[in-house]
C-alpha cells in the first residue's frame, strides 16, 4: 500500500521533503550549470556555437525518448530502486566531463546524463504522488515549481563560479547525485503508483482526447517554442555576451541567472495573477514579453539590454509554465492526466535539444543578434495570429 503522511518532523521524515526538492533541482542543472562555459567549451573544443549548444541540449533529447519507458518501470518496480541508479547514472555520467577533452565522447556522456535525469524527473513525480495527498500535495507541488526555478537561477551562477577556474570545473556539480542517492536509498520509504480510483477505460484513444480537447495540441506546440526560445538565450546568449566583452564565465552565469529569478518571482505570484485574467490574456501577455525580450537584443548591443531580455524572458516562463500545467489539467479526463501531462515534458525537452538545431542556419549566417531577430519575430507572428483566432 501506497504511504501517505503529513511529515512528523523527526528524522529521517523531516529529511524527504528536501531530499525530494533538491533532486527535483537537478534535472534543471543537467543544461544551466554548464552554460556559462559555454564559450570557453566552443573554444577549447574547436567547435561552433552550434555543436557547442549541444553539449547543453542533448540530455533533453534522451529525456523525451526514455520517459515513457522509465514510467512503466516504475510502475512496475517502485520509485527507490530506479531513483538511485538514475542519480548514480546522473552523476557519473555528469561528472565524466571532468576529464573528457574532445566533442564526441562529451555529447555521448551528455546522452547517458539525459538517460540518469529522466529517472529522477519521473520518479521524482511520482514519489510526491505517492508520498502526499490533499492539501500537503498540492503544497508540496507549488515548492517543487519553486525550488525548480531557484536551481534555475542559483546553479548558472555556481557553474560561473567555478568556470573561472576552469571549463572542466563545473562538471564536478554532477557529482551531487552520489550523496543525494545514499540520502534516497536509506531515507525514502519505497512507493508505488497510486492506482486510479475508477476503472480505467482502455477503448479511449488519445486521438480521441485530443479531438474532444484541441487545446492539447496548441499547449503542447507553446511549450515547445517556450523551449526552444529559452535554449535560444542560453545558447547563443553567451557568445552575444561575448561581442559586447563580457567573458567573465561567473558574469555571464549571473546573466543565466536573473532568467530564473524573474521567472521564479513570477511563479510564486501566479496564483494572484491568474484570479484576474484568462487563460488566453496571460498567453497573449507572456507573448508581448517574447517579443519585448528578443527584438531590443537583435538591434543593440549593451550589458544593459542582454540583462533585461534574460529577465523578462525568464518573466514570460513564470507565465507559460503553470497556464501550461494547469489548463491542461483542466481539459484532461481524469484517468489520462498523467499521460497526457507527460507529453508536456516530451515537448519542452525536445524543444530545448531542437534549440540549436533549428536556428543554426540563422546563427551562421546572421550571427546571434539573428537568432534573436527570429525569436522575436516569432513573438509578434503569434501575437497576431491568436489575436485573430481569438476573436473569431
Amino acid at each position: 500500500m501506497d504511504r501517505k503522511f503529513q511529515d512528523s518532523g523527526h528524522s529521517p521524515e523531516r529529511l524527504i521533503l528536501p531530499v525530494i526538492l533538491f533532486a527535483g533541482t537537478l534535472t534543471v542543472m543537467a543544461g544551466t550549470i554548464i552554460a556559462p562555459v559555454l564559450n570557453v567549451m566552443r573554444d577549447q573544443l574547436g567547435v561552433g556555437p552550434s555543436r557547442a549548444g549541444l553539449i547543453i541540449t542533448t540530455h533533453s533529447v534522451f529525456i523525451a525518448l526514455l520517459s515513457p519507458f522509465i514510467g512503466h518501470l516504475i510502475d512496475r518496480v517502485g520509485v527507490r530502486r530506479p531513483l538511485v541508479a538514475g542519480l548514480v547514472l546522473y552523476s557519473a555520467a555528469g561528472g565524466a566531463g571532468l576529464v573528457i577533452d574532445s566533442w564526441w565522447p562529451l555529447i555521448v556522456s551528455r546522452a547517458l546524463l539525459g538517460a540518469g535525469a529522466a529517472v529522477i524527473f519521473i520518479a521524482n513525480t511520482v514519489m510526491i504522488l505517492n508520498l502526499y495527498s490533499g492539501r500537503r500535495r498540492n503544497r508540496v507541488m507549488g515548492w517543487r515549481s519553486s525550488a525548480n526555478a531557484l536551481g534555475a537561477a542559483i546553479w548558472p551562477a555556481i557553474g560561473g563560479a567555478l568556470g573561472a577556474y576552469s571549463w572542466h570545473w563545473p562538471f564536478a556539480a554532477y557529482l551531487a547525485g552520489i550523496p543525494l542517492a545514499l540520502l534516497v536509498l536509506f531515507i525514502i520509504p519505497e512507493t508505488h503508483r497510486t492506482q486510479p480510483d475508477g476503472p480505467e477505460n482502455n477503448n479511449v484513444s488519445l486521438v480521441q482526447i485530443f479531438r474532444a480537447a484541441p487545446v492539447l495540441l496548441g499547449i503542447y506546440g507553446l511549450i515547445f517554442l517556450s523551449s526552444v526560445l529559452l535554449y535560444a538565450l542560453v545558447v547563443y546568449g553567451p557568445p552575444l555576451m561575448e561581442q559586447a566583452s563580457i567573458t567573465n564565465p561567473f558574469q555571464i552565469g549571473l546573466f543565466v541567472s536573473s532568467m530564473g529569478l524573474a521567472s521564479a518571482l513570477v511563479a510564486v505570484m501566479y496564483g494572484r495573477i491568474k484570479a484576474s485574467f484568462s487563460y488566453r490574456a496571460l498567453i497573449m501577455f507572456a507573448l508581448a514579453l517574447w517579443t519585448v525580450a528578443f527584438l531590443p537584443i537583435s538591434q543593440w548591443l549593451s550589458a544593459g539590454i542582454i540583462a533585461a531580455a534574460f529577465t523578462v524572458y525568464g518573466a514570460s516562463q513564470g507565465v507559460i509554465s503553470p497556464v501550461c500545467m494547469v489548463w491542461i489539467g483542466e481539459v484532461t479526463p481524469r484517468s489520462y492526466l498523467g499521460r497526457v501531462s507527460s507529453y508536456l515534458g516530451s515537448f519542452a525537452f525536445v524543444g530545448q535539444f531542437a534549440s540549436p538545431v533549428i536556428f543554426a542556419p540563422v546563427a551562421l549566417r546572421a550571427g546571434p543578434q539573428g537568432v534573436f531577430f527570429v525569436s522575436g519575430m516569432i513573438g509578434v507572428l503569434l501575437l497576431v495570429i491568436l489575436a485573430i483566432f481569438w476573436r473569431k
